[in-house]
């Protein structure tokens, strides 16, 4: 037989490999020079790199979302690793900068689904008005403030403006606050679950949407008293700004919402059009008109409301004239101003602002690579304020285990025990500022940390607290110890009390047809079991723990705010007050946001007032590789296996309920 077919198939396959080894080593050679180019590319660069310049003078732009985080979390699937959430004090900071920058002439912003807390707005709000004292011009726009919800935080917000604007068809729906509690204990009875909680203050509200059908009257008393005094600081601000007594501002919210015609009647709004008309509006005014120096010092007490344009006064009837008008002088006009007046985003102004000083060549790329707020070589030769931030739920550490894409941030005592020992460790710190944003945690973990600013400030390091939206419960264990506490008005803080408690499952694996069998030894070696009850002297021993722990709690509140434990007991309970009742109650210094808490840390740190000393976080801000790099290490990346157990169950239930400060998880105690 001919062996001509078996050598046909040795050189098909021969041919094969040839053909494979080929393509792979083309490919190979593709990838090296296309490597290689990009290499030289990028050398020539890092060695040519000079910082971004700014135009002469500009108009800057915002666009005010949802995603302004307090501090930057972790990337997850929900937060991009390139995409991250835009932090406030980053958009604090940089309005500041454009405050003192004569190149700045004006701030335009659109209003788009902004999400803040109280606190939040207020800080956002005080630095507007900063910068609009400072003779600035501010603009902002919106399609609608509040829509079909209620927009009074939105509308407290524009009325820091010179000009407020509203899109045709728009509203203005500044109806007042509310606040709704969910009580599943209906929900929860009737798939079987049984819950036994303990609690120490009578306001200790948190465990009482799990184990009543509506609020007490202890519960319902806080909570008016928070609702009022937030609405109140709201009313205030806007009647200030927009020149209206506190009856009119009384009035126009009880008769909220107002279409965009009666919205103008009121003067709620200056001028009706679109955002780009409002832009160019903007250029305009900056190119053709002089900045002047405010009249008044005062923002909030003159808010340029005889300066504005007369617009609002003879609208509606002249808003098309007025648009045809804008249109001719903007045709006439726009040759002459797109040269000398250009717009430029507010954060990248900023960025290229704080980058401009970093140098040329190498160590400039580099810097911008990593996006560091400053050289650190630099930093270290100078007296500075360390910022260490603190958010989230206060727990001991960061389990490995934890990490997911979808773990919500929190406030891990170790890391912050970390921080403040790295400030303690240096010399060239002065004083420092804590950032908390936390309704509470862990008791043992607000504990660890409490330790930590003691011992920075024995070792002659001053601690000044900043509250954000949020600093109750573990939140105030930990501010406690601090020289100085600082709050916004409409921070929520308190809540000095404690509770803790389980769910019982056993009637819902009854439902499900799940049977469970154990063995122990021990008297109470199944007292945390969520598939039976507390004994009666199980929870006896359990309310015991809570009382000791409520206990210590106000022993550090009296220790660290100089008061008796009597005097802290009757203003404790439980109680959640703003930032405005706390100062009341002694709780508080002052009021005001993170300016606020730098102007005591330059006090009590001793730094003159013509030092120019920088703010350095700690530990600093990672950049985007590092992020990367952290979250691949820490399993983040790789999550081989997905496991669900009654407390993830428990995790959920809380995920879809409102930030009430409430926990399903058994069994627990918090400070909350």
């Amino acid at each position: 037989m001919s062996d001509t077919p078996q050598r046909r198939k040795d050189d098909k396959f021969t041919a094969k490999v040839w053909r494979f080894f080929y393509r792979f080593f083309f490919m190979v050679g593709v990838s090296a020079f296309i490597s290689i180019v990009m290499l030289s590319v990028t050398m020539s660069r890092m060695m040519n790199y000079a910082p971004s310049s700014l135009p002469d003078a500009m108009v800057l732009t915002f666009a005010l979302k949802s995603d302004l985080a307090e501090v930057e979390g972790a990337p997850s699937l929900t937060q991009p690793l390139l995409r991250p959430a835009t932090v406030l004090q980053d958009v604090v900071s940089a309005i500041d900068l454009a405050s003192k920058d004569a190149r700045v002439k004006a701030l335009t912003v659109k209003l788009e689904d902004m999400n803040l807390s109280a606190a939040q707005a207020q800080e956002l709000r005080d630095a507007l008005l900063r910068f609009r004292a400072t003779g600035k011009r501010t603009y902002i726009y919106a399609d609608s403030y509040g829509g079909f919800g209620s927009g009074i935080s939105d509308y407290f917000i524009a009325t820091a403006f010179d000009e407020i604007w509203l899109q045709p068809v728009g509203s203005v729906s500044a109806v007042g606050v509310a606040s709704e509690v969910p009580f599943v204990k209906d929900l929860l009875d009737k798939v079987g679950v049984e819950t036994q909680f303990v609690h120490q203050g009578i306001y200790k509200s948190a465990p009482e949407s799990l184990t009543e059908r509506g609020m007490t009257p202890p519960h319902r008393e806080m909570m008016q008293s928070i609702v009022s005094d937030l609405a109140l600081q709201m009313m205030d601000g806007i009647a200030k700004s927009r020149g209206l007594s506190a009856d009119d501002v009384r009035r126009l919210v009880d008769e909220s919402p107002y279409g965009e015609k009666e919205s103008l009647r009121l003067k709620l709004v200056d001028r009706v059009g679109y955002y780009d008309e409002m832009v160019a509006h903007a250029r305009r005014v900056a190119a053709v008109k002089k900045i002047d120096a405010p009249e008044t010092p005062a923002p909030e007490a003159a808010p340029d409301g005889v300066n504005k344009e007369t617009a609002a006064q003879k609208e509606p009837e002249k808003t098309e004239e007025a648009k045809k008008e804008d249109g001719k002088k903007e045709a006439t006009t726009a040759d002459e101003e797109k040269p000398d007046v250009d717009t430029v985003s507010l954060m990248g102004y900023s960025f290229v602002a704080e980058t401009q000083a970093l140098g040329k060549g190498v160590r400039g790329f580099a810097s911008k690579l990593t996006r560091r707020e400053a050289p650190e070589s630099e930093l270290r030769k100078k007296d500075k304020i360390a910022l260490i931030y603190g958010s989230g739920e206060i727990v001991p550490f960061v389990q490995r285990a934890q990490a997911s894409p979808f773990m919500s941030s929190s406030m891990a005592a170790d890391k912050i025990v970390q921080a403040f020992r790295s400030v303690q460790a240096d010399d060239g710190v002065a004083a420092v500022i804590f950032r908390i944003d936390s309704p509470g945690g862990s008791p043992e973990a607000s504990e660890t940390i409490r330790r930590a600013i003691m011992e920075t400030r024995r070792k002659g390091k001053p601690v000044v607290v900043s509250m954000a939206s949020t600093a109750a419960s573990g939140g105030y264990w930990i501010a406690a110890p601090a020289d100085k506490i600082i709050a916004q008005p409409g921070t929520l803080t308190g809540s000095i009390g404690v509770f803790g408690g389980k769910f019982v499952l056993a009637g819902l694996w009854q439902k499900l047809g799940i049977n469970w069998d154990s063995v122990s030894e021990g008297g109470n070696a199944g007292m945390w079991s969520a598939n039976k009850s507390f004994t009666p002297a199980q929870l006896q021993k359990f309310d015991a723990l809570m009382a000791e722990v409520y206990d210590a709690f106000l022993e550090r509140v009296a220790e660290g705010r100089k008061m008796p434990v009597e005097k802290v007991r009757a203003i404790a309970e439980g109680r959640v007050y703003t930032g405005r009742q706390a100062k009341d109650v002694g709780l508080v210094d002052d009021l005001g946001g993170l300016d606020v808490a730098l102007k005591h840390a330059r006090a009590l740190g001793k730094i003159e007032d013509a030092d120019d000393v920088p703010l350095v976080r700690f530990p600093p801000r990672k950049s985007t590789m590092e992020m990367f790099i952290s979250l691949a290490t820490e399993g983040a990346l790789f999550q081989p296996t997905i496991t669900v157990n009654a407390a993830d169950v428990a995790d959920m239930v809380q995920s879809a309920l409102p930030p009430q400060g409430i926990q399903l998880r058994a069994p627990y105690a918090d400070v909350r």
